[in-house]
């Protein structure tokens, strides 16, 4: 799993957010990314990102496991990983039915 955070300069949530995002990424040793979408518009494009923030989390090959845009708290960030990494310990098929 790795994520990707999406946000712009001029947007005061997406400065709140961060740190909390990043500790979260930290505690659970999530590699992420950050992402300007005003230096990025064509990944953001791609990836369907009309608001930030917005968090993606993407499982080993890429695909899209979790969003989270625009309205969400950090506590609802923590209940989908610790749930994730409940399925995925007890399933041999670690993406389903997680969200």
């Amino acid at each position: 799993m790795r994520a990707l955070y999406f946000k712009s300069d001029n947007c005061p949530v997406c400065k709140t957010i961060l740190p909390k995002f990043i500790q979260i990424c930290n505690e659970y040793g999530i590699p992420y990314e950050i992402i300007d979408v005003s230096d990025n518009q064509e990944q953001a494009g791609q990836l369907l990102v009309f608001s930030v923030p917005t968090i993606i989390f993407l499982d080993k090959e890429g695909k899209e496991i979790k969003r989270f845009a625009q309205y969400f708290g950090t506590n609802e960030i923590s209940t989908f990983l610790d749930r994730y990494f409940q399925l995925t310990k007890n399933s041999s098929n670690k993406d389903e039915n997680i969200t």
